[in-house]
């Protein structure tokens, strides 16, 4: 009997050591508030995995955002995030505001010095130097369409964005972004040529034609 006793006092504790720690938490920010309990249904629609906490990789400056199960048009779309080094760019034409902290709490925290949580764990793992941490939103505005895309402009590489369902009418967080959904921005920019060397490569080749067309009236 004493045993059955011991057993039925451990074995919620035994249960709950072995579950994985919660990363997705709702915290308030700016004007808006979390609901008691608040949905990890949005997801960012990028161009592969990462394999990393952080889990969707956002290959493109468009992605897309997709809400599971869940009626959404007619609310706000905030996009937060984290950036290794500085904030800067905007999503949709709507620079980011400033946070003192990010808004999903689980995501990434700052403990005796040191960052912690799914961000960094997901810098770490891929390599992305982070010694300027800074956080931002931006609220872009009522969701038109059953189809929702986002698009960066100017926003670094390295930059993870979540995304959060608001309601308009009373400021409270319907859903947010798990982790494992978010996006890690790793875009590849070809490379555009000053108009200098533009200059220069016009010279090179009308001094070359020069030189193929004297040679041709001594041949």
């Amino acid at each position: 009997m004493r045993a059955s006793k011991w057993f039925m006092l451990l074995f919620p504790l035994t249960v709950l050591s072995s579950l994985p720690a919660v990363a997705n938490t709702c915290n308030a920010f700016a004007s808006y508030t979390c609901s008691k309990s608040t949905p990890n249904v949005v997801n960012l629609n990028g161009t592969g995995l990462t394999g990393q906490s952080v889990g969707v990789l956002l290959g493109n400056d468009t992605f897309g955002v997709s809400v599971n199960g869940k009626s959404f048009v007619g609310d706000d779309l905030v996009i937060l995030a984290a950036f290794p080094n500085g904030m800067a760019g905007s999503v949709n034409g709507v620079s980011f505001n400033s946070l003192t902290s990010f808004a999903e709490g689980g995501a990434i925290g700052l403990h005796n010095g040191q960052w912690t949580g799914a961000i960094p764990d997901t810098w770490n793992g891929l390599g992305i130097v982070f010694s300027g941490v800074q956080f931002g939103y931006a609220d872009l505005g009522k969701i038109s369409s059953s189809s929702i895309s986002v698009t960066a402009s100017g926003v670094p590489n390295g930059t993870i964005l979540y995304a959060e369902i608001v309601d308009p009418s009373s400021g409270k967080i319907l859903y947010i972004t798990p982790n494992s959904e978010a996006g890690v921005l790793n875009v590849s920019h070809t490379a555009t040529p000053e108009p200098g060397s533009l200059t220069l490569l016009r010279t090179g080749l009308v001094g070359l034609a020069g030189i193929v067309r004297r040679k041709i009236a001594k041949g």
